[in-house]
């Protein structure tokens, strides 16, 4: 599967100059996609490609718990991070699957196809208001 994540602030540096370890903590922290059941183990980057000054990739092998049978199922991922102009976040697309399906079922392949189409641009801006919604159904009345 492919899932969208948004990293913290860059604080103006470029994608090229960060470690991958800032793109890592996000994807791999507590509330993280793959910390359901407890953190990662055996992270590694195989590779990484800088495709334009704001743009990279990275190739990653993991395990991740398994709810069911408590082992450790290996997993590899490919991460494409770009930074939209004008913005201090890097927003990230991920793919990733099992093992055994990345190599001999095709996964690679449709998530490459995937990563690879990946852009993220600014909304455009926008004169609109931004108004507080209560949805708190009532909850807050007695406050």
């Amino acid at each position: 599967g492919v899932f969208m994540a948004v990293s913290k602030s860059v604080d103006g540096k470029s994608l090229t100059s960060l470690p991958d370890a800032f793109f890592l903590e996000r994807l791999f922290d507590p509330t993280g996609r793959f910390s359901f059941y407890g953190p990662p183990t055996d992270i590694k980057v195989k590779k990484r490609t800088t495709l334009s000054d704001s743009k990279i990739q990275l190739e990653l092998s993991f395990s991740n718990l398994s709810q069911s049978t408590n082992a450790e199922i290996p997993r590899k991922a490919l991460l494409v991070a770009t930074l939209p102009q004008g913005t201090d976040n890097a927003v990230m697309l991920v793919g990733s699957a099992t093992a055994n399906r990345w190599n001999k079922q095709g996964s690679d392949a449709l998530i490459r196809e995937t990563i690879d189409s990946f852009q993220a641009v600014p909304a455009p801006r926008s004169n609109l208001k931004l108004r507080a919604k209560d949805r708190s159904g009532g909850a807050n009345d007695f406050f």
